[in-house]
């Protein structure tokens, strides 16, 4: 049977890809990138700036390996990124935010929000990501594993801060937590980048649905059991 709404989805994502390549022929600069480690909040962080009509510069997902995507691995130490997510091997290097906007082809003066869940939940986050993408065979193969995920997942936003400290006008990180709480620090930290809504903000960004984040996923570890095995 033909899946009619994932037609649907991939025409309307398509339209989307070539309406931005149009927009980017004329439009110059203000643009924003948004950026995060997987099951960090990226998609509804987006979800959020689409609402606010911000011009999103990343706002379509290409392969993972590709400097554009909001998970990309800047980080220089290459070996860090797991074996087990080969998808996201890359040889590229950047020392700054205009290599950054160089690689990826964007406005030197293109701002980016890098949006980062606390320690434990992140990494429970991806524990929980690594058990029902099934990146393993057991859930004692994970445990054995969340060091090395835990290193990724450390040297992924090392490097975003360090470029947010050298760059506090165009580069900034938001705390998920924040996010989902009120839309008054989304607007605080848009404001300090100078990216400005184009619509009437509520108080809370809520949405039915958000692209890519199921709303059923099964759990498997608990955040106590991650701090554990992390302080273990």
């Amino acid at each position: 049977m033909i899946n009619n709404s994932r037609i649907k989805k991939k025409l309307i994502r398509s339209i989307g890809k070539r309406a931005l390549k149009i927009k980017r022929l004329f439009k110059k600069t203000n643009w924003l990138a948004h950026h995060g480690i997987e099951r960090s909040g990226t998609n509804y962080l987006r979800s959020c700036l689409i609402f606010l009509k911000i011009d999103l510069i990343n706002e379509f997902d290409g392969s993972a390996n590709n400097p554009q995507h909001k998970h990309f691995r800047w980080y220089q130490d290459k070996s860090l990124i797991p074996s087990f997510r080969s998808h996201l091997l890359n040889n590229i290097n950047a020392k700054n935010l205009s290599d950054i906007n160089r690689l990826c082809d964007y406005p030197n003066d293109t701002k980016h929000v890098i949006v980062k869940k606390t320690l434990i939940k992140g990494m429970t986050s991806l524990a929980n990501y690594a058990a029902n993408d099934d990146w393993f065979k057991s859930k004692d193969e994970i445990k054995k594993n969340i060091p090395i995920i835990l290193e990724d997942y450390k040297a992924y936003y090392n490097f975003w801060e360090k470029i947010s400290r050298e760059n506090s006008n165009q580069v900034i990180l938001i705390c998920y937590e924040d996010l989902v709480t009120s839309s008054k620090k989304l607007l605080e930290i848009l404001e300090k980048i100078g990216i400005s809504p184009k619509v009437k903000v509520p108080k809370q960004l809520i949405f039915d649905e958000v692209d890519q984040s199921p709303k059923n996923r099964e759990k498997f570890f608990s955040e106590n059991e991650i701090s554990e095995i992390i302080s273990g």
